[in-house]
Order: C-alpha cells, then sequence, then structure tokens
C-alpha cells in the first residue's frame, strides 16, 4: 500500500509539472494574441529571430500582416496556417501537435521514462541479489534441526536474543527495516525522473523551432524554399524582375507548392504583360485591352486557381485573378473577373491592392464614379505607398468633379 501512495504522488507531481510547464492563460485582448503570435513565429531571414524580436523588413511586413489578420477576427491555428504557406511551415516556432511534429514532445518523455524504468528494475535485482547473498547461514541450520537457538553467556550480546525474539545481527543488515527506504529512494528516484523527462519534452519542443534560417538538423546550411521566397519578393519590390524570376525558379525546384511563390509567379506574368502593352502602346490602361503579343496571362492564372484551391479565401490571390480577368476584352471574362474582385473586398482586405482594383473596374469598365470612390477612399485607409495615396488622392478629386455637386455631395453623404 505504501508503494502504491508512492507511486500516486509521483504521478501526481509528473502531471502538476507538465501543467504548470505548458498552461497559460487564453489572451484577453487581440493585441495581446498578437504578441503571442508574433512572439512564436520565426523572422525567416534571421539567424534564429522571431518576428517580435527582429528589425528586418520582411518581420515588420509580417508583423502587420499578424495585426490585420487578428483585426479581421482570424484564429491563431488560421494565421499560423496561413504563415506556413506563405513562408514554409518551419516558420512557427513551435511543432505542429500532430503527425512526425508529435515525435518532438513525446521523444524526451519517453527516453526519461524507459530511463526510470530501466533504473528501477536494476535496483531491485541489485536488492533481491544483496537479500539472498546476506541470509543468516545459522537461521539456516536453526530451521534445518527443529531446534530453538539457546542462550549462551558467552555469546556476543545483541546477537541473539531468545527472550525478546530480536533478529541476529546478519538479519539486521539485510531485513526488512533496511530495504524499505531503498524503495523508498527507488520510487522517488523514479518519479524525479519521470518528471524531469515530462519539463525537458516541454523545454525541447519550445525551443526547437529556434535555429539559423535554413538550417537543418545535421547543423548544414541550406537555402530553405521559404527563405528564396523573401529574396524573389524583395527583388521584385525593387524591380528587378529579372533577378527575382530567376529566384522563383529556384524555389519551384525546392517546392512547386508554396503558396506565396505562387502568388509572386501570377504577379511576375502579369508585370511582364504590362511591360509589353506600354511597349507596343496596345493598352490605354483605362480600358479592358487584348493583351499584348507574348503575353502570357494563361500561366498566371493558373497558379492563382492553384491557390484558390488550397484557400478560396485568399484575398490576395482573389485580387490578382479579377484584376487579370478584367483587362482581358471578353464579356463573361470582365464578369468573372468583378465576381472574384467583390469577393476580395467582401473579405475587408488590409491591403489596398484589392480595393484599387476594384475602384479601377468600378471607374472605367462599369462607369460607377460613386463606387470608384468609395473603393479608392477604403484603399486610402490602407496605408499605400506616398506615390500611390497621390494618385489615389487625384483619381478621387477629377471623379468628384466629373459628377457635378449634386452627385458629389451624395456620394459623400
Amino acid at each position: 500500500m505504501r508503494r502504491i501512495g508512492w507511486l500516486v504522488v509521483a504521478a501526481v507531481a509528473i502531471v502538476a509539472g507538465v501543467l504548470a510547464a505548458t498552461a497559460s492563460r487564453p489572451p484577453a485582448t487581440e493585441a495581446e494574441r498578437a504578441y503571442e503570435l508574433k512572439q512564436a513565429t520565426l523572422c525567416p531571414v534571421c539567424d534564429g529571430q522571431s518576428v517580435l524580436e527582429s528589425n528586418a523588413p520582411a518581420a515588420a511586413a509580417m508583423r502587420r500582416q499578424i495585426d490585420l489578420w487578428v483585426d479581421a477576427g482570424r484564429s491563431d491555428s488560421q494565421i499560423r496556417a496561413d504563415l506556413a504557406a506563405a513562408y514554409g511551415d518551419d516558420v512557427n516556432a513551435l511543432p505542429p501537435g500532430q503527425g512526425i511534429g508529435t515525435l518532438v514532445w513525446a521523444l524526451p518523455v519517453a527516453a526519461f521514462a524507459a530511463a526510470g524504468a530501466g533504473l528501477w528494475a536494476a535496483t531491485r535485482r541489485w536488492k533481491l541479489r544483496a537479500a539472498a547473498a546476506g541470509a543468516p547461514d545459522d537461521g539456516a541450520d536453526s530451521r534445518s534441526s527443529g531446534a530453538r537457538p539457546s542462550v549462551d553467556s558467552d555469546a556476543e550480546p545483541g546477537l541473539v536474543d531468545d527472550r525478546s525474539g530480536s533478529r541476529s545481527a546478519a538479519g539486521i543488515s539485510g531485513g526488512e527495516p533496511r530495504t524499505r527506504p531503498a524503495r523508498l529512494v527507488s520510487v522517488a528516484t523514479v518519479a524525479a525522473l519521470l518528471l524531469v523527462g515530462a519539463l525537458a519534452g516541454v523545454v525541447v519542443a519550445r525551443s526547437a523551432g529556434l535555429r539559423l534560417s535554413g538550417e537543418t538538423l545535421s547543423g548544414d546550411i541550406d537555402r530553405s524554399a521559404r527563405s528564396l521566397l523573401v529574396d524573389a519578393q524583395r527583388q521584385f519590390a525593387a524591380n528587378q524582375l529579372d533577378e527575382s524570376r530567376a529566384t522563383l525558379e529556384e524555389i519551384f525546384r525546392l517546392d512547386r507548392d508554396l503558396r506565396g511563390a505562387l502568388v509572386l509567379s501570377a504577379r511576375l506574368h502579369l508585370r511582364h504583360c504590362e511591360s509589353l502593352s506600354a511597349q507596343d502602346g496596345s493598352g490605354s490602361g483605362e480600358t479592358a485591352d487584348a493583351p499584348a503579343a507574348g503575353c502570357d496571362l494563361q500561366s498566371a492564372l493558373v497558379d492563382l486557381d492553384r491557390v484558390l484551391a488550397d484557400d478560396p479565401s485568399d484575398t490576395e490571390a482573389l485580387a490578382l485573378r479579377g484584376w487579370l480577368l478584367v483587362r482581358i476584352p471578353d464579356r463573361e471574362l470582365v464578369a468573372a473577373g468583378i465576381a472574384s474582385l467583390d469577393a476580395a473586398v467582401a473579405l475587408e482586405p488590409g491591403e489596398f491592392d484589392p480595393w484599387v482594383f476594384r475602384g479601377y473596374t468600378a471607374r472605367f469598365i462599369e462607369r460607377d464614379l460613386s463606387a470608384a470612390i468609395g473603393y479608392y477612399q477604403a484603399a486610402l485607409q490602407r496605408d499605400p505607398p506616398p506615390a500611390m495615396a497621390a494618385a489615389l488622392e487625384s483619381a478621387i478629386a477629377e471623379m468628384e468633379s466629373e459628377q457635378g455637386p449634386q452627385e458629389s455631395s451624395g456620394s459623400a453623404n
């Protein structure tokens, strides 16, 4: 019964220790949720830093995106899934709780549990051997003869006391009073090992993702697809299209289904088409025009459809798909493009692009100036770059002058 009691105490201690190490109160505010998400998200271009700690431009963009997703009401699991799809699974500092990721949590605990069980079994064998080796010979002789030990006045005091029924010195050294503390020590040792193993599993799991960007478990440095994606996006933003395209090809050799890479591929196709149209003067920029020769819109649409098949609520893919379709002079395709843009803005994205694209279609295709003004004003609220903000303000002023005083006041209301 004592052994069972100690085992129960050990189990309670292990459970309490694990719960104390892993338990955390639910975030009270959206700001706290965003803080914890940033803390558990690794910067894709930094040396083991979270996006909360890093000053890199990529980390700043990810912090802003996390804030927007939290404000939009997305759950933590949805945000982590979107980040993993855009930058790779290892962007999450905490390993997943399912699939092979569970090994990170379970292996340290299992190893310490096995070590504790082995130590307990070895200790028990040692005790049994010690008890067998220390069995009193005089006791065996007395049992075999059937005679009780006699009291010898010349015997050493304390060895045999027939009147009190005391054990011999050999019996004391190998008997129950000495083995009981040993058992308690064994149980306490096993319990301590199990507790340390459980806590070690938690610590290892929480720090498993904090390694150098692109570093493998063996320690070798290998540029991952999500690290290359950040480079390709930076090159695209700097208008280094050839470099961005070359980096994107390298990404697709590593991961053909990376969502962010597919979206960037569509952007590169679109930028190429816009460049061709500007060169041959086929597009005025204000109406839907036939794509210029050599413009591959189909490949861009295929990439975006792959993204939307995986996540129909991807606002960037919806907006780009709509923008591509409305620029093709086909009534059905233009209608499909407007529907795609409507789906994007209905999700209230924090990026300004969907609102600008939708405002363009309202102004030049649907000829609805009031709606166009509303979309452009929504784009201004999403902190566009200064040049884009100036262009939007100028467009709004032009449309308000085209509407006339009455319509302009009506749209303002």
